[in-house]
């Protein structure tokens, strides 16, 4: 017998319907939820309703998935017309139902859950952090979504906002996503339901009813500028990026430029997609979907937040504060924020977090110890918890979490999951010196600026790992720190003495150099990788992380490490080690650490993931990226520096 997945209630005439995906916190649009969808609205008496509200049951999660579910699956272009066919006549019932439909969008809305709700007249939103808006479908996966986007968005949204969505991967909160257009209202998460229902009273009392979204122009003129500005950007993209993004634009722009979508704009939109599932470099990057699901599992190991935790922050430490009124202001569902002790509420868990106490200076009795963004100096054994955080500001929420030796590691958990939850990305390590993300940067850092020290060209630096599928440039990240710490920081990483104005000026020039019309090189490619290996297998063998699935999500979040590898302990195999070039122009461009890496990996060592491994995680790994040396001109082999200096502990 089949699972019911919705839930059917009737508010005096308006009819609510309630997703409840059983067995995890996600809502998944599956084919039996459309057959089940399709049932039930052509089973209602359509006369007696006035107005169709469609909820979820989940707080932190409307609509994910089957978009995901659809693409591991696909082998063949045509497969995806007809794996699509039942999802996409639900979506065409809601929208062609004849009282008003409204999606009450509480928790994420995602890639087809964001397209589910374009099919329906009126969208509202409650105010909460996890109630946000985000099309993963290029961003995550570089493929073109096949629920109607492409057309409905520019559509309703207008041409630029559609963009920022689609191609670029903004996220959008609720309060956001009412500016943009996207959606109607947003609500209090206290009384959301309450509010919901007095929206559809206000709605019915005014005589609001369908909308004819399909037939909606643009809303704002597009600049004359903006298709040029736009293919500008694509053209920037790593090479193997670019025909995905540039064939969604081609659909953005057809649809901003028709007053009404036709039946054959929807299927040419379904047979983009269809060509972009099956492209091998979509079928590898659908595997950092299950690298972050095992990555969470790993870092939780099944914790379980309770209700409502009450954080109590000190206010004498300013970036402590901040942290409270960043935490605040994402309103985060099950958590509460005070600044200055302040006696939380009965019964409810307390994680009360202080300012970082110097050696000898007593704690509150309960209080854990934080230190928030640390700047130099050794991290110090007197903190239970050290948080650092040096991008923040820099719109890279990667935040680095440290139980101190012998602390309860539920408190860590605690912390790590609330973090998690509020949208940061937390990493949990065991570094007694050198932040693990430090040590990241300066790995994949450390050979660009060494190939600038030995004379080489800056340009072909950033040429090197956009031609490798780095979409984000490393000089955002050398233009977002602090250039004196982050030179002090990549010392360890370089393979020979330099002074720090030379890094510095090293540094100068990558953060401005423009890669277009660069050569790339094949050596500095093999270097970076080798270094990556090396900070891999050493932050693996120090347990300073704890598995290679939290290797891969901080290099994909940090580093940008690309999709279309699917992650980098799955990509750096021993047979792929094997293969790097170990030629003087790459050995004169790292120290000796990852070279001896490298080699222990290859001749005594075994890959980060077993060859036997679940299907789910196994079949987009198998994907063949493109070799980069086929892809990069070799040039000539650069001079070796001087001697390397002795390795210090640095901090960004």
């Amino acid at each position: 017998m089949s699972t019911k997945l919705f839930g059917m209630q009737w508010v005096g005439d308006v009819l609510v319907l309630t997703l409840d995906t059983p067995g995890g916190d996600f809502n998944i649009f599956s084919h039996e939820a459309a057959v089940q969808l399709l049932e039930l609205l052509e089973g209602v008496d359509r006369e007696r309703v006035r107005a169709l509200v469609i909820r979820s049951a989940k707080p932190g999660s409307f609509i994910n998935g089957v978009g995901l579910m659809m693409a591991g699956t696909a082998q063949a272009p045509e497969d995806i017309p007809r794996m699509t066919e039942t999802v996409t006549r639900a979506y065409r019932a809601v929208r062609e139902f004849p009282a008003p439909t409204i999606a009450a969008i509480r928790g994420n809305c995602y890639g087809c859950g964001v397209e589910f709700s374009l099919h329906c007249d009126y969208r509202v939103a409650a105010h909460t952090y996890e109630t946000h808006f985000y099309m993963t479908e290029i961003a995550e996966y570089l493929f073109i979504p096949a629920f109607g986007s492409t057309q409905d968005l520019p559509r309703l949204i207008g041409l630029e906002n559609a963009t920022d969505a689609l191609l670029w991967g903004e996220r959008w909160s609720a309060p956001e996503a009412v500016r943009r257009g996207l959606v109607d209202a947003c609500f209090d998460d206290a009384d959301f339901d309450g509010s919901v229902l007095r929206f559809v009273d206000a709605l019915l009392e005014c005589g609001g009813g369908k909308r004819q979204q399909a037939s909606a122009p643009a809303r704002a003129p597009v600049p004359a500028d903006f298709e040029t500005r736009t293919r500008a950007r694509i053209a920037s993209l790593p090479p193997a990026y670019q025909p995905v993004y540039t064939e969604c634009l081609d659909l953005m722009l057809h649809a901003a430029r028709r007053g009404r979508a036709e039946a054959r704009d929807y299927q040419l939109e379904v047979e983009a997609c269809g060509r972009a599932v099956v492209n091998p470099i979509a079928k590898a990057a659908l595997s950092i979907f299950f690298v972050r699901r095992l990555a969470l599992h790993h870092s939780l190991r099944e914790h379980e937040l309770p209700p409502l935790t009450h954080l109590v922050i000190d206010a004498e430490d300013a970036r402590l504060a901040a942290l409270a009124e960043d935490l605040r202001t994402r309103r985060v569902r099950g958590l509460s924020v005070e600044v200055a002790p302040q006696q939380p509420p009965p019964g409810v868990p307390v994680l009360h977090v202080t300012r970082y106490a110097p050696e000898g200076e007593p704690l509150p009795e309960g209080a854990v110890s934080l230190a928030v963004d640390l700047v130099s100096g050794p991290l110090r054994q007197v903190s239970d918890l050290v948080l650092y955080a040096p991008l923040l500001e820099a719109g890279l929420p990667v935040v680095e979490l440290r139980a101190a030796e012998g602390r309860p590691p539920e408190e860590a958990r605690t912390l790590f999951a609330l973090l998690h939850r509020a949208g940061f990305h937390p990493v949990m390590s065991r570094a007694a010196e050198e932040p693990v993300l430090n040590a990241l940067l300066g790995a994949y850092l450390g050979p660009l600026v060494a190939h600038v020290l030995a004379g080489g060209d800056a340009r072909d630096a950033l040429a090197t790992v956009r031609a490798f599928g780095f979409a984000r440039s490393p000089a955002e990240l050398i233009r977002a720190l602090p250039r004196p710490a982050l030179a002090l920081a990549l010392a360890p990483h370089l393979p020979a003495a330099a002074s720090f104005e030379r890094v510095e000026e090293a540094l100068e020039a990558l953060a401005t150099a423009e890669p277009r019309g660069a050569h790339g090189s094949a050596p500095l490619a093999d270097a970076v990788l080798i270094s990556l290996l090396g900070f891999a297998t050493r932050a693996l063998a120090d347990r300073t992380l704890g598995h290679p699935t939290v290797v891969d999500v901080l290099a994909r979040e940090l580093i940008d490490f690309p999709l279309g590898y699917g992650s980098l302990c799955r990509y750096l195999t021993r047979e792929r080690a094997a293969r790097l070039l170990t030629s003087d122009a790459v050995h004169a461009l790292l120290p000796g650490e990852p070279m001896q890496a490298l080699d222990a990996f290859v001749t005594r060592g075994r890959d980060f993931y077993p060859q036997a491994r679940p299907a789910a995680a196994r079949a987009p790994a198998q994907a063949s990226p493109p070799a980069v040396a086929a892809a990069l001109p070799s040039p000539g082999a650069l001079p070796v520096p001087e001697a390397r200096p002795t390795p210090r502990s640095l901090h960004v």
